[in-house]
């Protein structure tokens, strides 16, 4: 019989006594099948500390998870499961950490195209030992067409075409296309290393999506939006190692992960909640938002009643603003090809927060004027590193910051000299000293690399280092530090280490 564990196992959601456990079960017809499972303190399994059994079901495209409670607070594990007389990968995860923790070490990581690259940077997460889970800012998957439509940016020619050739509209589409990702060896071995802890940007669902629809969704050509946004999901937890948030609410993503008395991390969903992207001058409409009236409030009480030392935000879509008028006309291209401002080159991306200014001013005030300045925004979605100042007004540069951004690069998705077609780190790096001369409040810019950044976490600094590869378009997991950023206790600005 072939391998029936050729999706590999996953582990995420920890929380501090439990995490679940992930596998498929590759059958013949993908009959529902039931199987053993079992979790260690060593990769042996000399010490067992949990077993049973669970069942793929085919109801569930043939995955199995379990939640194995009773766990240790801050414990490495290690878990595998048995069917039909084989025995899957082992896995290895680890548990949240004690209230006590005075040290967390994680990597932070969004923007995989299948088609664009490999997930090199997957590889080299898997090879590390000091990271204690993977965040996921979303785009795990991209649902585009292999041949996009215009505004789309095709794939690379490196013999990866997506499964299925278009773009993914029905549940089994959204099936197809995370078995495609989940047999890719990087993806097997990024998950059988660390547990994932994800929230969700446009490409789960849609590109452009938003609470009504999305760029290329046609009511008239596609699914209800409803349904689609439904079926995206249901595909997303069969496929993936996450917890429902509200039992009760299968469209909620956003959730607050307790780490300890050291953060509180709160995942926020920019998407599907928020109203439809329009230019200016309807955007500065005072009622508008990104988040959506719940998850607004939801947030401002998160952060209210936070105890940790560190209120950290994990934010699909740039925080920061990166437009302003009198733009120099020499570093709108850069701008531009990575769609940091509208294609007009007239005004800001209304896709991000700078297209829904009065709720972007809403959350700085309110940081502003109710907590201690120890807020970290860690940022994905424009393929681009970037270390950014938040302030109320971005140009005051004697306004004291409400926040650090931290905004890491795509894993695979194509950056400015792909779009190009130049060679990277050569003519891109004009626009970078460019950028940071014309917004102040940019600190750091990195228009080329592919990576993850590792986010390191004590009482007294949370510091962020951008690894970064060699190359996207041949497996290589060779990555190295660009640059390292520190923000320290009470002090919301700044600090270049490397």
């Amino acid at each position: 019989m072939e391998n029936i564990f050729q999706h590999g196992v996953a582990s995420g959601d920890p929380l501090q006594d439990r995490v679940i456990l992930w596998t498929r079960l590759t059958v013949p017809n993908q009959d529902s099948m039931e199987l053993t499972w079992e979790i260690a303190t060593d990769s042996d399994f000399k010490h067992i500390v949990g077993s049973g059994k669970t069942t793929a079901r085919a109801e569930d495209d043939s995955s199995a998870r379990v939640d194995p409670s009773g766990l240790q607070a801050g414990t490495r594990y290690f878990y595998r499961f048995h069917a039909l007389g084989q025995t899957s990968p082992t896995g290895r995860t680890k548990t949240l950490p004690p209230n006590s923790v005075t040290h967390l070490r994680f990597a932070q990581v969004s923007c995989a195209k299948f088609n664009a690259g490999f997930f090199n940077a997957y590889a080299s997460i898997a090879k590390r030992d000091d990271l204690d889970f993977l965040l996921h800012l979303g785009d795990y998957i991209y649902e585009a067409a292999n041949v996009p439509p215009a505004g789309q940016t095709p794939g690379a020619d490196i013999g990866r075409p997506f499964e299925p050739l278009h773009e993914c509209k029905t549940l089994e589409d959204y099936r197809t296309r995370y078995n495609q990702y989940h047999r890719d060896p990087d993806v097997q071995a990024m998950h059988a290393s660390l547990p994932i802890i994800a929230t969700v940007d446009d490409h789960e669902f849609a590109d452009g999506a938003w609470r009504g629809g999305a760029d290329e969704h046609k009511e008239d050509r596609d699914d209800p939006w409803s349904a689609r946004v439904a079926s995206a999901l249901r595909a997303r937890w069969e496929w993936l190692p996450v917890r429902r948030p509200d039992p009760n609410d299968h469209l909620r993503v956003y959730r607050t992960i307790r780490l300890g008395q050291l953060a509180d991390l709160f995942l926020l969903n920019t998407r599907i909640h928020r109203d439809q992207p329009v230019p200016p001058p309807e955007m500065n409409d005072p009622n508008r938002t990104e988040l959506g009236l719940a998850q607004r409030e939801w947030l401002f009480d998160e952060l209210d009643s936070c105890k940790a030392r560190w209120r950290i935000l994990g934010n699909p879509s740039v925080l920061g603003t990166t437009w302003k008028k009198d733009l120099p006309d020499s570093v709108k291209p850069a701008l531009l090809k990575t769609k940091l401002i509208n294609a007009d080159g007239n005004g800001p991306d209304y896709d991000q927060w700078d297209g829904y200014p009065a709720e972007r001013d809403m959350l700085f005030r309110h940081l502003r004027d109710h907590h201690e300045r120890n807020v970290v925004v860690l940022s994905g979605d424009i393929h681009v590193c970037m270390a950014l100042e938040l302030r109320v007004d971005p140009f005051n540069l004697d306004e004291e910051p409400v926040a650090v951004e931290f905004i890491n690069t795509s894993l695979t998705s194509q950056n400015f000299d792909d779009k190009m077609k130049w060679s990277p780190r050569t003519r891109s790096i004009p626009f970078e000293q460019e950028l940071m001369q014309a917004f102040d409040h940019m600190k750091y810019v990195d228009l080329d690399s592919h990576g993850y950044n590792a986010v390191d976490v004590t009482p007294e600094r949370v510091e962020v280092e951008w690894w970064l590869l060699e190359t996207v378009l041949k497996r290589n997991d060779k990555a190295s530090i660009g640059a390292a950023f520190k923000v320290e206790n009470g002090k919301p600005r700044l600090i270049r280490v490397k």
